[in-house]
């Protein structure tokens, strides 16, 4: 199996990325819908951490999960935030390009503060959906979900 280096994290070139995702966050839906018709080799796993079973899966707190993207990759490395879009992105044969650049300096220094950025006004990105009214919206029905 072929390993590269990532962050000082190894990388496996086969393997599942198990992303921990609110599965009632619109903007976690939103986000799913867009990147899942590049994972063309199926690497990726959605996993609902509102799920107790899901949750238990994870050493993170509610309010860690909730903060941030987490990705467990094939190696057992936890990543989180902006390095795990990177990861997530070069796992993807259409999109590894992208992760690669984003993932070399000086593009790599502001990538994190970006990200941040980003999850703190993911409701007022222009096309991003509304933020839900209630505490706890309904995950959209997914016919390949995982």
């Amino acid at each position: 199996m072929l390993r590269g280096l990532f962050f000082g994290v190894p990388m496996d070139t086969q393997g599942k990325y198990e992303i921990f995702l609110d599965g009632s966050c619109p903007f976690c839906q939103w986000t799913r819908a867009r990147v899942e018709p590049y994972d063309a080799n199926r690497r990726l796993e959605f996993l609902d951490y509102s799920d107790p079973i899901i949750a238990a899966r994870s050493p993170f707190s509610r309010e860690s999960l909730d903060k941030e993207m987490h990705v467990l990759t094939p190696a057992g490395t936890w990543l989180s935030g902006y390095e795990a879009w990177m990861a997530l992105l070069r796992a993807m044969p259409k999109l590894a390009w992208l992760g690669w650049v984003l993932s070399a300096p000086p593009i790599r220094w502001v990538g994190p503060g970006f990200y941040r950025w980003v999850a703190k006004n993911r409701y007022h990105l222009p096309g991003s959906p509304p933020r839900c009214e209630t505490d706890r919206c309904a995950p959209t029905a997914r016919p390949n979900a995982t």
